[in-house]
């Protein structure tokens, strides 16, 4: 064998400096592009599946879901009974609500897909939310579609006109259909066993079902060519959906205070179920100020009361999130050493072996 002269020592030691040059470069490329990504990654973000809820991505995703809200307004059907100065104005108003409404449940159905478990949210509040819309919708499709309602109404009212639009029908079974495909994600990710609800809540939904249909059946067996009865049956399960939202929110806000985090409840489900809230208020009041009639409050009191019980829980959660949990919610969103070497390429390691 032959000996290793100084010079193949320096050749040697001349080209390990090239090699750990050339491999620093090549990291650093890696790096810039791994960098270029991620602001491509975060330019392109969806505002409503952003966990943190930070400013930027609320405004952002609150003007547009208001635009297209707007846009709606304007195309679709609107209330002929309103005066064709503030028709426009009104369905504007009340398509946008409904966006943010409708909306507001898909960034939890993405965050469940995401994670692939349901961990920090509420079974008991899912299965209200089922009952709820069940009720509503119930309720708002009557009013909107059936003309012995729409006339018991107007006799019952000194011939007011009903105030349930189109879209208050629309977000009422889009609403339900969500609240099941949640309630099944809860099945499929958690298993079975995590659909059991609470005790309490069990018989709360057990009282308030036994409730509801004890009232159809009274009102199938009422002699009544008025159809007071049948506005009465309506009227008791529009209360029916107050008292579950009413009672819907507190099993979530007491998870997230046992937790002492917010995480696995996505935010955007607020941010946008109190946007609607406002709006919709609102859009009530003006309409009964156009019509110069109050008993658009009087007697759809179940579209006053729920928005102003969906912002009374909505501010706790917004302080849950943004003030009392904050820090550890960013904790829990920075990914972990273990994950991070994870997802780097196996074949970058390799590579310098």
């Amino acid at each position: 064998m032959r000996k290793r002269s100084s010079g193949d020592h320096f050749l040697g030691r001349e080209s390990s400096e090239e090699d750990i040059l050339e491999e620093s470069l090549l990291n650093s490329h890696e790096d810039n592009e791994n960098h270029r990504e991620e602001q491509h990654t975060t330019t392109l973000q969806i505002p409503l599946f952003d966990e943190s809820g930070s400013a930027p991505q609320v405004i952002k995703g609150l003007i547009f879901l208001a635009i297209l809200g707007t846009v709606l307004g304007l195309v679709l059907p609107k209330n002929n009974a309103l005066p064709i100065y503030y028709k426009y104005a009104s369905a504007a108003i009340g398509y946008t609500y409904f966006v943010y409404w409708s909306v507001s449940f898909y960034p939890q159905v993405f965050m469940n897909f995401k994670h692939q478990n349901t961990n920090g949210l509420s079974v008991d509040f899912c299965w209200l939310n089922v009952l709820g819309f069940t009720c509503y919708a119930s309720y708002n499709a009557a009013f909107f579609f059936s003309p012995l309602v729409q006339r018991a109404y107007a006799t019952q009212h000194d011939g007011s006109v009903v105030t349930v639009q189109s879209n208050d029908v629309a977000f009422a079974i889009h609403a339900l259909l969500l609240s099941c495909v949640t309630v099944f994600q809860i099945g499929y990710y958690n298993g079975m066993e995590a659909l059991e609800p609470s005790w309490g809540i069990g018989w709360v939904l057990a009282g308030l079902v036994s409730m509801c249909m004890g009232s159809l059946l009274w009102m199938l067996l009422q002699n009544d060519p008025d159809h007071h009865a049948l506005l009465d049956f309506l009227y008791l399960i529009s209360f029916a959906k107050i008292a579950v939202s009413l009672l819907k929110y507190i099993p979530q806000v007491l998870l997230n205070y046992r937790r002492k985090s917010t995480s696995g409840w996505s935010i955007w489900n607020i941010l946008l179920d109190f946007s609607g809230g406002l709006l919709s208020n609102f859009q009530l009041v003006l309409d009964c100020v156009a019509l110069k009639d109050w008993t658009g409050i009087t007697g759809n009191p179940a579209k006053w009361a729920l928005g102003f019980v969906s912002i009374l829980f909505d501010i706790i959660f917004i302080l849950q999130h943004y003030v009392l949990y904050a820090d550890k919610q960013q904790a829990e969103q920075q990914p972990t050493r273990q994950e991070e070497e994870q997802q780097q390429p196996l074949n970058h390691g390799e590579g310098q072996q």
